[in-house]
C-alpha cells in the first residue's frame, strides 16, 4: 500500500540534501516492509552522499534502510531504497551427473523475490539423462519465472503440473522442492511435491524435516505439502535430491552437525563426494546438495 506520510518525509529529506524530487513514492508490501523510489533532478555537484541519505531517511521514516541504489541519466537520477533485512543467505551447491554425463536431471535456482525473501527451488526430473534434464529444467524454470512475476506458489505449482502433463504423450515427472527464507524474521517455509526431506541445523543440531507427497506430472491436480520453522544466525538448511540419500540421511546429519566452516559450497561438495563413495548397490544417479546458511546482515 502507498504510505503518504512516509512519502512526504522522504521528499523533505531529499530537499534538505539538495536533491529536488520530481516524484516520490513510499510503499509497504504485504509483509510490512517499506521501500521508497524517487526521481529527481541531478544535483549540481553530480554526487549524492548515499550513506548520509540512508541515515536521514531511516531517521525520518523510523525504519532501518539499506544504502540506496542510484542510477543517473540525462540530468535526472532515480533513487531506490529498501528497508534493511536482519539476515542474508550464503548459498552453496554441488552436483554429480549420473555416469559422469553432460546432462543432469536435477535443476536448482536460488534468488531474492523482491519482498525480503530468498526463494530456492530444486527439481529432480524422473530418471537420468536428457529427458530427465528437460523435465527438471522445465519445472524449475517455469516456477522461477512465475514466482518472480508475483504468482503464488500453489498457483505456480498447478501451472507447472499442467505443463508437464501436457508436454507430450510420454510420462513427464519431476519433484518440486521449494524453500522460502524470510530475511527479516528468519522464518523458513518448506514446500514439497514428491521431494525428499530437507535437513535443518539449528544451534548445532541437525534434524530431517520430511513431508511425503507425489511428484508433479502424474495427476491433473497437484499440491504442496508444507512445513515451517525458524532459523537464526549460523543455522543451515540443506536441500537434497534423492540420489544423495541412497545410504540414508543419518550420515548426512552427522556431516552437517560437525561442519564448522563459513562457505556452504564446501559442505555441499563434501556431501556429494561422500554420497558417491557410500553408494554400494551398483547403481548411479544424479546427486544434488544445496546448502543455505543464514547469517546476520552486515
Amino acid at each position: 500500500k502507498y504510505d503518504p506520510a512516509a512519502t512526504q518525509k522522504t521528499a523533505e529529506v531529499l530537499r534538505l540534501a539538495g536533491i529536488q524530487p520530481m516524484s516520490v513514492s513510499c510503499r509497504i508490501d504485504r509483509f510490512g516492509h517499506m521501500s521508497a523510489e524517487a526521481v529527481a533532478a541531478l544535483p549540481q555537484s553530480g554526487r549524492i552522499n548515499r550513506s548520509k541519505l540512508r541515515e536521514e531517511l531511516s531517521r525520518a521514516c523510523g525504519r532501518e534502510f539499506d544504502v540506496p541504489a542510484i542510477t543517473t541519466e540525462a540530468g535526472k537520477c532515480r533513487i531506490q531504497i529498501n528497508e534493511r533485512a536482519a539476515y542474508k543467505v550464503k548459498t552453496g551447491c554441488a552436483q554429480h551427473i549420473c555416469g559422469n554425463g553432460k546432462l543432469c536431471g536435477d535443476c536448482w535456482t536460488s534468488f531474492p523475490d523482491g519482498s525480503g525473501r530468498v526463494v530456492s527451488i530444486l527439481c529432480d526430473g524422473m530418471g537420468t539423462g536428457g529427458r530427465a534434464a528437460v523435465d527438471g529444467a522445465m519445472a524449475s524454470g517455469i516456477m522461477e519465472r512465475l514466482v518472480k512475476a508475483g504468482i503464488g506458489f500453489d498457483t505456480g505449482l498447478r501451472i507447472v503440473n499442467s505443463a508437464l502433463v501436457a508436454k507430450s504423450g510420454d510420462e513427464s515427472l519431476s519433484t518440486m522442492d521449494v524453500s522460502v527464507i524470510d530475511l527479516y524474521t528468519g522464518e523458513v517455509t518448506l514446500l514439497k511435491a514428491g521431494a525428499p526431506g530437507a535437513i535443518l541445523r539449528k544451534k548445532g543440531h541437525a534434524v530431517v524435516r520430511d513431508t511425503p507427497g507425489l511428484p508433479i506430472g502424474i495427476l491433473n491436480e497437484a499440491s504442496f505439502n508444507r512445513s515451517a520453522d525458524s532459523l537464526s544466525d549460523g543455522d543451515l538448511l540443506v536441500m537434497l535430491s534423492d540420489g544423495a540419500l541412497s545410504s540414508g540421511s543419518d550420515w548426512i546429519c552427522e556431516e552437517v552437525e560437525k561442519w564448522d566452516g563459513t562457505l556452504p559450497q564446501e559442505l555441499a561438495e563434501t556431501i556429494v563426494s561422500k554420497a558417491i563413495a557410500r553408494r554400494s548397490d551398483g547403481h548411479d544417479d544424479d546427486i544434488t546438495a544445496l546448502v543455505l546458511m543464514l547469517c546476520k546482515a552486515e
